[in-house]
């Protein structure tokens, strides 16, 4: 009897399902979370919220115009941060909600 990974096993289940974007839209958005605070500060990352990824964008709630344009300044240097690592789907653009 031949053991495989849980990794793996995990990956072919959710490949199975059906999930598998869903799965990764969960890690990007997990991800944003990290490189925000990376680039913006800790106090800036606090007021936003990547909510979902559709269509290769992230949507991201933002507390107010002001934050939304600070992100918007950023918005190259996220984007090369979040598709930097293979594991998560390729993000084309930051789409900001107030």
């Amino acid at each position: 009897m031949a053991f495989s990974s849980l990794g793996d096993t995990l990956r072919k289940s959710i490949r199975a399902a059906g999930i598998e974007p869903q799965v990764l839209g969960a890690q990007t958005i997990e991800h944003f979370g990290k490189v925000s605070e990376e680039i913006l500060g800790k106090a800036v990352a606090a007021k936003v919220s990547a909510l979902y990824v559709k269509n290769k964008t992230l949507t991201v709630g933002v507390s107010s115009a002001v934050v939304g344009q600070e992100l918007k300044l950023h918005e190259r240097e996220i984007l090369q941060k979040l598709n930097t690592d293979p594991a998560h789907p390729h993000i084309e653009r930051l789409r900001f909600l107030v």
